[in-house]
């Protein structure tokens, strides 16, 4: 079925295109929505008409989101979330979210597909958000994802009890350390005596020897 779009409808179509779409999409939602008529000569009469309206709108509505983007990319968007102990949300952000966020700064309704999360954010932190209003205004917007107080607490709590693991866990480390370095030592410390004593036992058996030796010297020379 052919029809003659009345409106924009991205990425479908723009106003005063002409293009064939299925009878039930036309009869049930682009025609009783005042989105598009039938393409009949009478309604192509006014296609060009009807581009060169839609062409004003979109450059009006261009400039108006151009603005809202300059002012939402210099605002501090924070969204208070509910987390656990290590900062991890009770779900993620989506979109929805987002738009609400949006909306009561700008006062004026967002749609959440707007919003383009790439990859889920399920921590707080600062992240980076695409923004796509439409094919001329594009951007990144800043969020900051911050824990509520209750949550606050329950970090500092957690912060806290890490911190005194670490430092059980360093001095643990340290004592293992000295105990290796006392064995070293006290392995170096035997060594030592096992060679004094084997220096000294040489000694007594080159002196036996020695000793032996001229015993049998001086008996020869008795004979």
């Amino acid at each position: 079925m052919n029809i003659l779009f009345l409106k924009d409808l991205l990425p479908t179509a723009r106003a005063g295109d002409v293009k064939s779409v299925k009878p039930g999409f036309a009869r049930n939602y682009l025609i009783p929505n005042g989105l598009a008529v039938l393409a009949t000569e009478e309604t192509l009469k006014r296609a060009t008409k009807l581009r060169g309206e839609a062409e004003i709108r979109r450059s009006e509505e261009t400039k108006d989101w151009k603005e809202i983007a300059e002012i939402l990319q210099q605002s501090s968007i924070k969204i208070e979330v509910r987390t656990g102990p290590t900062g991890r949300l009770y779900g993620s952000i989506t979109p929805s979210i987002i738009s609400d966020h949006v909306e009561t700064i700008i006062s004026k309704p967002m749609n959440k597909r707007y919003f383009n999360i790439q990859e889920p954010i399920r921590t707080i932190g600062i992240y980076k958000i695409k923004v796509k209003f439409n094919e001329e205004v594009e951007f990144d917007l800043v969020i900051d994802v911050i824990p509520d107080e209750e949550s606050k607490m329950l970090i500092e709590e957690h912060t806290i009890e890490q911190e005194k693991l670490k430092k059980i866990e360093e001095k643990e480390n340290i004592n293992k350390d000295n105990s290796i370095k006392e064995k070293k030592d006290d392995k170096t410390t035997s060594e030592l005596h096992e060679n004094e004593d084997n220096s000294i036992k040489e000694k007594k058996d080159d002196k036996t020897t020695s000793e032996l030796h001229e015993n049998e010297d001086n008996k020869s020379d008795t004979q």
